[in-house]
Formats: structure tokens, sequence, C-alpha cells
């Protein structure tokens, strides 16, 4: 009698990523829609970071250790040793709320001294209440031109853009 043993699993090779913004920008939706599909309106605060992993697909074969940074002044102590040998940024700002998006100068200050070999990507969440947004997108991209870096607007609500983000995330790796 033969046995056939189903065969290993593809390796994935790790990646770091970094999610980091001021407190309540949306990160953590983020990064639950991206992971699990699936959104909630419950404001859950991080203590310190979180750490998810999302498979990419077979043809990469990436794990992304996901770190999202809680935003509250509290916690900015402990961001060095998040965003070390991070291989991808991203700097998330609330679209609906002009304090968040104030605070990103400080988050780009971090991932330029801690991280800046990584790949960094603006992202302004909550695009989709189009009737509350503060931030408008041109002023973001303007943001994001002048630090060289790439913008992106999503919504974890409805899920616009964020396989998106991901699938570029990935193919830039």
């Amino acid at each position: 009698m033969t046995s056939t043993t189903p065969p290993p699993p593809p390796f994935h090779e790790s990646k770091k990523v970094v999610v980091a913004g001021s407190a309540s920008s949306g990160k953590s939706s983020l990064v639950q829609r991206a992971v699990t599909n699936t959104f909630t309106s419950d404001y859950l605060q991080t203590f310190g970071a979180d750490l998810c992993v999302k498979n990419s697909s077979e043809k990469t074969k990436y794990a992304l250790n996901i770190w999202t940074c809680g935003g509250h002044e509290r916690y900015r102590a402990l961001l060095e040793q998040f965003f070390v040998g991070a291989d991808v940024v991203i700097l998330c700002f609330d679209m609906l709320s002009t304090s968040s998006f104030q605070e990103l100068p400080y988050w780009f200050n971090e991932y330029k001294r801690n991280a800046p070999d990584a790949l960094a990507i603006m992202v302004g969440t909550k695009s989709d209440d189009a009737d509350s947004i503060k931030i408008k997108p041109q002023d973001a991209l303007k943001q994001a031109k002048e630090w060289g870096i790439e913008f992106r607007a999503v919504s974890s609500k409805t899920g616009m853009n964020i396989g998106e983000l991901f699938d570029h995330v990935v193919a830039s790796l």
C-alpha cells in the first residue's frame, strides 16, 4: 500500500511592514481589512503594537509581518524598535482629520530616522466618506511628492483600494 503525503507548504519569505500614524487614523482597521477582509466600526486602541501576518499569493511567496504601531503619544518611545529592519512603512492619516494630516511630518521623520531604506507609502484612510473629507487627495499627493513617496487613498470600511495597496507592497519587494 502506498501512502500519498501532501506536498510541503510553499516557503514564504518574511517581510516586515510597519503601519504607523496618529491615534485613530485607521491603522488597525486597514490591517484588519487586509488580513481578514472584515471591518468593524468599534474603536480599539492599539497598546504599543500589534502583529498580524498576511501571506501573499503562491506566485510571490511572501509572508508580510505587519506591525501596527499605537499612535498615542505615550507609545512613541517604543517606535524605534518596530521600525528597525522594516522593508515597508505605511504612513497613515485620517482624511477626515486635519490634525491627523498635520502630524504626518512626525511619522515621516521617524521613518527617515529609523528605516530610511524601506519603501514608504502615505495612505489616507476613511476616503469613503466624501462629504466629510477635510484633506483633499491633491493636498496629500502634493505632500507625498515633496517627500518623494507615493500616496494612496483607501477605505477599510468598503475595502476600496486595500487589496491594491497590499498588492503594490508585495510587487515592490
